[in-house]
């Protein structure tokens, strides 16, 4: 049977083992990083601040989406406090948060976002200038008013816009069509026949369409995309412009209609009451659509739609606008399918006449707050892995000093049994020859030697394992 200090020496290095195992690859592991990131579009004396806030979790450099329950989203600025926000990130961990600023955002903006007493970003954004009719848009549909690139000829010139900017199969649209003789006077009155190959003109399947231009030279005709290349073929013929028995003057255009592969439509229809509503129709299926409304005071509010199957093979969804938003901030609707905005199908709708007075702007990063997430939990599972290694540590000097101490009685003991046996006396009681003191001295001397050496070479043993314990625990 063990004595103690025999079971200490052989429980003490697996127990201080253990406990420091469980610290460091419990506590001390690796964990997913959570964080957020801020996307959003703030105009410098807009009345709204509006974000949108991505959950994120990161693990070895790869991210997934983190539903996170009600965090708190507060802003200044200027040192003036902006209202709060509270909600949550959906599974896909994306949540649309709005901060009204009566007195409009100036510099500096400072946000902060909370989860509980836990801070997981607060950081100061930007404010971009606000928006004129000049700025441009690589959003498909935000040059609504701008003619559309074709082939022209002919006396008569023939300018081409899509209404909206925009198509998408295989919603209906409208294609206004401006025409202008040569001294740029309006054609009026003059004919104008359409064709289109991709697409079906209103009333007309694919056939072409006889139009008269009213007293402005303008015409507007509908046609529905089947496909996502579009070709559209327009002739004039104006026989008020001739002079009798000369030729009648004509023009033509050709071009193709900008048709966004992958867009999803948002019906013109309900855009009309008291109360803007938006219905989006997706060709395909999708579960939601993210939408970002402004105007020329930049991005006042942010909404993600969800889709639903409906009775025409669609899926759509609706949306009614606040009685809140004030002029000039919902003129537009940037629909995606991503709340990146940077999908292809990515399209800015007009939802008002005054839409033309500014170009929208898709939402960009404005804060990522996965580099302090990340400090966090590194410094968090170090303490832990600290911990761990104070118990390692504490275990190692606790071994070689029971090591050093069993060593030290040992050795006295056995000092005690050759004196007695080098006096003349064994342990059975006979008699024999005494040594001389220095033969006993020498012998005393070897029988000491020998087992503090031992004891060294296995304190420093049990040091180096533990050592290369510690070694491999911290190990990254």
């Amino acid at each position: 049977m063990l004595s103690m200090p025999n079971a200490a020496t052989y429980v003490m290095p697996a127990l201080g083992i253990g406990l420091a195992a469980l610290a460091i690859l419990g506590p001390g592991s690796p964990r997913m990083a959570t964080g957020v990131r801020v996307w959003g579009a703030p105009v410098a004396g807009s009345e709204a601040l509006a974000l949108r806030v991505e959950g994120v979790r990161r693990l070895h450099g790869a991210d997934d989406a983190a539903a996170i329950p009600q965090i708190e989203v507060s802003a200044v600025s200027a040192g003036a406090p902006l209202e709060r926000w509270t909600g949550s990130l959906d599974k896909d961990g994306i949540g649309e948060a709005l901060l009204r600023a009566p007195a409009g955002l100036r510099e500096p903006v400072t946000v902060r976002i909370a989860l509980g007493s836990g801070t997981l970003l607060e950081r100061q954004l930007p404010l971009l200038p606000p928006l004129a009719s000049a700025d441009t848009s690589a959003l498909p549909g935000a040059a609504h008013a701008t003619a559309l690139p074709g082939a022209a000829h002919g006396e008569l010139r023939l300018q081409t816009t899509a209404a909206r900017g925009a198509l998408a199969a295989p919603f209906p649209e409208r294609v206004r069509v401006a025409i202008e003789t040569q001294d740029g006077t309006p054609a009026a009155g003059a004919r104008l026949e359409a064709s289109a190959v991709g697409a079906e003109l209103e009333g007309r399947g694919s056939g072409p369409a006889q139009i008269t231009v009213d007293a402005r030279g303008a015409a507007e005709l509908t046609l529905k995309p089947l496909a996502h290349t579009v070709e559209l073929t327009l002739r004039a013929t104006h026989p008020g412009s001739a002079p009798p028995g000369t030729r009648i003057a004509s023009g033509t255009w050709e071009g193709k209609l900008p048709v966004i592969p992958g867009a999803i439509w948002l019906d013109p229809g309900g855009l009309d009451g008291e109360r803007p509503e938006l219905r989006l129709i997706s060709p395909t299926p999708r579960p939601r659509a993210y939408v970002s409304i402004g105007g020329a005071r930049g991005r006042a509010l942010g909404t993600i739609v969800p889709l639903a199957a409906d009775g025409a093979g669609f899926f759509s969804g609706r949306v009614t606008l606040p009685d809140s938003a004030a002029p000039g901030e919902a003129d537009w609707a940037v629909v995606a399918s991503d709340p990146y905005e940077q999908g292809a199908g990515t399209v800015a709708w007009p939802i008002t006449s005054a839409a033309a007075s500014a170009s929208p702007r898709r939402v960009e990063l404005l804060a990522d707050g996965m580099p302090a997430a990340e400090a966090r939990e590194r410094a968090r599972a170090s303490h832990a892995r600290r911990a761990g290694l104070v118990v390692l540590a504490a275990s190692a000097v606790a071994q070689v000093l029971l090591l050093a101490l069993r060593s030290r009685t040992a050795r006295r003991r056995l000092e005690a049994h050759v004196a007695a046996a080098s006096g003349g006396e064994s342990k059975d009681g006979t008699h024999g020859a005494p040594l001389s003191r220095e033969d006993r001295d020498r012998l005393l001397a070897a029988v000491r030697a020998e087992p503090l050496l031992s004891a060294l070479a296995l304190a420093a043993l049990v040091g180096l394992s533990f050592a290369a314990v510690a070694a491999l625990a911290t190990f990254r």
